[in-house]
């Protein structure tokens, strides 16, 4: 009797563990359906690269660094979309907002002196964070919807 209780334990804990790693993997396929880690750290270096060669673009013609940058964003996240086949729209939009909001506060740092700019974070860092991260989405949203339109365009046969 002693024998068969012990052999019961060691069966329920077996399904629990199997039951849970089941339970686990099916969150991780219904999370990966919606959000894809490697679909967000291509979109995020698309972003990146972007926002330093329209930055790069900006700092030739004067008054153009800001707007540069997120011309490059758009001008990225549409050659991704271009020659992605897979829709990622999250990941593009998440990527474009956290670059644009990380740009958006730390450019305060670059034209002045350190406690101002500390002092303008304090009283203005949640604005910039939030019209950089808005701007940044809108670009890279626009930019990635545009991409694969042409690419839809392009692929599409015409009767």
């Amino acid at each position: 009797m002693q024998r068969s209780l012990e052999r019961d334990d060691e069966t329920r804990a077996g399904t629990e563990a199997s039951s849970d790693g089941g339970r686990l993997s099916g969150v991780r396929s219904r999370v990966g359906r919606v959000f894809s880690i490697r679909g967000f750290l291509l979109a995020l270096g698309v972003v990146v690269a972007g926002a330093v060669a329209g930055g790069a673009i900006g700092g030739i013609v004067p008054f153009m660094g800001t707007i540069g940058r997120v011309v490059g964003v758009f001008a990225a996240t549409f050659l991704l979309g271009l020659v992605r086949s897979h829709r990622q729209y999250l990941e593009v939009g998440i990527a474009g907002a956290a670059v644009a909001a990380l740009l958006a506060v730390t450019q305060v740092f670059s034209g002045v002196f350190l406690p101002i700019g500390v002092e303008w974070l304090q009283q203005y860092g949640l604005a910039l964070g939030a019209i950089g991260a808005g701007s940044g989405a809108v670009a890279s949203l626009l930019g990635y919807y545009f991409g694969r339109d042409l690419r839809d365009g392009l692929t599409t046969s015409i009767e």
